[in-house]
């Protein structure tokens, strides 16, 4: 018997009245949009932009209809199902993220409202992420608005809203005055010495 392959979802028709937009992240060699379609998500997907141990992340819930819809890269494996059984009945859980640690181990990323990940499907979902990603040797990890604080992401939509890529050292070093060495004079020797 073979498993029907599982059709990735439409991340704005779902969203109906709630908030959802784009991301841009610089996570990985070119500037991509990241769907968002509720603030969490979006407080999530800004938290994964600026932690130091994510590499990269993409949706892990969209299918190349959604992506080639809005030009968006395909995520590797898109759509992510993970299996899992609840009310002894087979099912498909897409998780909002995934993604590359520093490491090179994956993560899988769930963003949600605290009550609602702690009813029994969602304990059932997050307990097959869960060992998904320890098979993997990888993390999973819920983000809930207790954990994805107000005040971290307007600090975070800050940072964003400034950002700039930061120039390598031979482009800092291309653009000074000649003369000018970097912390010693041009004689190669600290500016307060005699000569």
């Amino acid at each position: 018997m073979v498993a029907p392959a599982v059709e990735g979802i439409d991340l704005f028709k779902i969203a109906g009245r709630s908030i959802s937009g784009w991301i841009p992240s610089l996570k990985m060699d070119t500037a991509v949009r990241q769907p968002f379609c509720s603030q969490l998500e979006e407080r999530l997907l800004l938290w994964l932009e600026y932690h130091p141990q994510v590499k990269s992340y993409a949706r892990g819930d969209i299918g190349p209809q959604f992506a080639t819809t809005y030009r968006l890269p395909i995520p590797k494996h898109a759509p992510f199902a993970i299996g899992y059984t609840f009310e002894s009945k087979p099912h498909e859980y897409l998780p909002d993220v995934v993604g590359t640690l520093t490491s090179g181990k994956p993560f899988i990323a769930e963003a949600g409202m605290e009550d609602d990940k702690r009813g029994d499907r969602n304990q059932a979902r997050a307990e097959a992420a869960r060992r998904l990603a320890r098979f993997q040797r990888g993390v999973f990890w819920i983000g809930t608005e207790r954990t994805l604080t107000k005040r971290r992401h307007y600090n975070l939509v800050f940072l964003h809203a400034r950002r700039k890529t930061f120039p390598a050292f031979a482009d800092i070093a291309a653009a000074r005055p000649r003369g000018l060495a970097l912390g010693r004079n041009g004689r190669g020797r600290r500016g307060g010495e005699p000569s």
